[in-house]
């Protein structure tokens, strides 16, 4: 098939031109069209950046319990080596061969029969408090997880109804 290409010089000059009349005929999205999907992004957003802001809160939280615990184990680990009785207190330093932190100035005890850490970031967790205790650590702990359950769980039965 001959195409009368007039002016034109070549035919991908001619397949050029034709490329551009289409395109000059399709229109883009409206104004009105594009605040739509703006106004959709920001309601989605405005609904995650709470829940996100929560379960990043909640991270900080568990991940500063199971430090405080994990220093308490490393106490045990060292009164068992020492092969210590009654009441002992452990500073940050004697603890260094054991465990590594980012709060160096804590301080865990052994003291009627049960373990205690002071001045660490877990203190300031209302539900742990200060002294915070292996049990208050572990309770909260068991909490979050057990409130984790019952969300997927919910979730769950949302998802077969």
């Amino acid at each position: 098939m001959k195409v009368n290409l007039g002016k034109l010089k070549t035919k991908e000059e001619y397949e050029m031109r034709k490329h551009v009349k289409l395109l000059k005929k399709e229109k883009g999205m409206t104004l009105i069209e594009l605040l739509a999907v703006i106004i959709i992004i920001a309601i989605i957003l405005a609904i995650a950046i709470p829940i996100i802001a929560n379960v990043i809160g909640n991270s900080k939280e568990r991940a500063t319990v199971s430090e405080a615990l994990n220093i308490i184990s490393a106490a045990k680990l060292k009164y068992a080596k020492d092969n210590a009785s009654g009441s002992k207190t452990y500073t940050a330093n004697e603890l260094e061969e054991y465990i590594e932190t980012a709060n160096p100035n804590f301080k865990v005890s052994f003291e009627d029969n049960k373990w205690k850490i002071y001045d660490h970031p877990a203190n300031n967790i209302k539900e742990v408090g200060n002294p915070a205790t292996e049990g208050k650590l572990r309770a909260f702990l068991n909490k979050e997880n057990e409130n984790n359950n019952k969300e997927n769980e919910e979730n769950e039965e949302n998802e077969n109804n």
